[in-house]
C-alpha cells in the first residue's frame, strides 16, 4: 500500500483563490502569505551558510563505488565542493547518496524538525511550525529511522537494571476478532509487547512479540543487552525467569499491585514506570503510524532518552552521521511503497 496521502499546502487558506473576500478573510489570507514568504526568504539566506557547512566535511570514499581514489574537482553552483572518482569515473559531493541528496529544503530546517521530534510533537504540529507538507515531515521521519537503524545494537545495560514490558495496540485494520465479532480482551494478540529496560544512564527497548510475554521472547529481546551478573529490579513477571537464570542475574522483585498509590519518590519501580509512560506519550503523538515502522520509533525513543541530554547535541550527532554515512531514501521511492 502506498505511503502517500494528500494533504493541503501550508501556503494557502480557504480564501486564497476567492476574489470577493471579507476584510477579515483578506487580513488572514494576507497574514498567512506574508508569514510564509518571510520564512522562505530566510531559508534562502541560510543556503549560503549551508555550503560552508558542507565544505567542512570531507568524504572518506566515493559515494558510488566506495573507492578512496578520488580528487576534489571544482565546485557546484551552490559553492559546494565537487569530487571526481578515478575508479568509477563519477562526480559526487558530500551529500551524494545521503539523506540530503537532491534536497530542496535547506539542511538548517532539520534542526527545528529534530527538536520538534525530541519534544514529542506530532507530524501535524511539526509541519505547521516549519510550514512544510505533512508528507515531507513523514518522509523526513523515515530518514531519521535510517540514521538510527543500528543505534541500539551495541547498547548493554549493567549494574542495577530495571526491566518491564508495556503494550501498544495494533493498528485498527490489523485487529483480530472472535467469531462473534468481539475483540479479544486483555493482553491478546492485538497488543504489541514492547520490552523496555534501563540502568543508571541508558535505556533499551525492543518489540518482544504479541500479547502476554513469554520466557523465550524476553530472553531473545534482552540477552545481548544486559551484562551478565547485573542486578535486575522487576515486577515478579514470570517471563523474566530464563533471562535471569541464563545471564546469572541477581534480582529484586516487587508486586506492582502493592505499589499502586505510592508517590514517585517512594516507588522503587518509578524509573522504569516513567520510561514506559514516556514511550506511550511518544508513540501517542504519532498514534496512526504504520506498525511496520515500530522498530524505527523505538530506536528513536532510545536515542531521545539516552545521553547526551542536550537536544542540540543530539542534533549535532545526527547531522554529522547523516553527512558521513550513505543512506539514500528517495521521496518517490518511499511514497511508491
Amino acid at each position: 500500500m502506498s505511503n502517500y496521502k494528500k494533504h493541503e499546502s501550508r501556503r494557502i487558506t480557504p480564501w486564497t483563490d476567492i476574489n470577493q473576500k471579507t476584510p477579515l478573510q483578506e487580513f488572514l489570507d494576507n497574514r498567512n502569505t506574508l508569514d510564509y514568504e518571510t520564512r522562505h526568504k530566510q531559508l534562502l539566506l541560510s543556503r549560503s551558510d549551508e555550503a560552508k557547512l558542507l565544505n567542512s566535511f570531507e568524504p572518506e570514499a566515493c559515494r558510488y563505488c566506495k573507492s578512496v581514489s578520488f580528487i576534489r574537482y571544482g565546485k557546484l553552483k551552490n559553492g559546494e565542493n565537487r569530487f571526481f572518482c578515478k575508479d568509477c569515473g563519477k562526480y559526487f559531493s558530500v551529500v551524494t547518496n545521503t539523506i540530503f541528496d537532491n534536497h530542496k529544503i535547506p539542511i538548517s530546517e532539520w534542526m527545528e524538525f529534530m527538536l520538534g521530534v525530541f519534544r514529542c510533537q506530532s507530524f501535524s504540529s511539526i509541519s505547521k511550525t516549519l510550514r512544510i507538507a505533512y508528507t515531507t515531515t513523514k518522509y523526513w521521519m523515515n530518514k531519521l529511522f535510517l540514521l538510527l537503524k543500528d543505534y541500539q545494537d551495541d547498547i548493554v545495560l549493567s549494574g542495577v537494571v530495571q526491566l518491564d514490558e508495556t503494550f501498544y495496540k495494533v493498528i485498527r485494520s490489523d485487529i483480530q476478532t472472535k467469531e462473534s465479532g468481539l475483540q479479544y480482551r486483555g493482553l491478546s494478540r492485538n497488543q504489541i509487547c514492547i520490552g523496555i529496560a534501563c540502568d543508571a544512564t541508558k535505556t533499551f527497548c525492543k518489540v518482544a512479540g504479541f500479547g502476554k510475554p513469554i520466557q523465550k521472547s524476553i530472553f531473545e529481546t534482552f540477552s545481548n543487552h544486559i551484562a551478565e551478573g547485573s542486578m535486575v529490579i522487576h515486577d515478579e513477571e514470570k517471563a523474566h525467569a530464563k533471562l535471569i537464570v541464563d545471564l546469572k542475574l541477581s534480582e529484586t522483585t516487587f508486586n506492582s499491585r502493592l505499589l499502586k498509590g505510592l508517590s514517585d519518590k517512594d516507588n522503587p519501580l518509578d524509573p522504569i514506570n516513567k520510561r514506559c509512560g514516556l514511550l506511550k506519550k511518544f508513540l501517542g503523538a504519532h498514534s496512526g503510524f504504520d506498525r511496520d515502522d515500530l522498530d524505527g520509533y523505538l530506536n528513536l525513543f532510545a536515542f531521545i532518552c539516552n545521553p547526551p541530554s542536550n537536544h542540540f547535541m543530539k542534533v549535532e550527532y545526527l547531522l554529522s552521521v547523516a553527512l558521513k554515512t550513505p543512506n539514500l531514501l528517495k521521496y518517490r521511492d518511499y511514497y511508491s511503497n
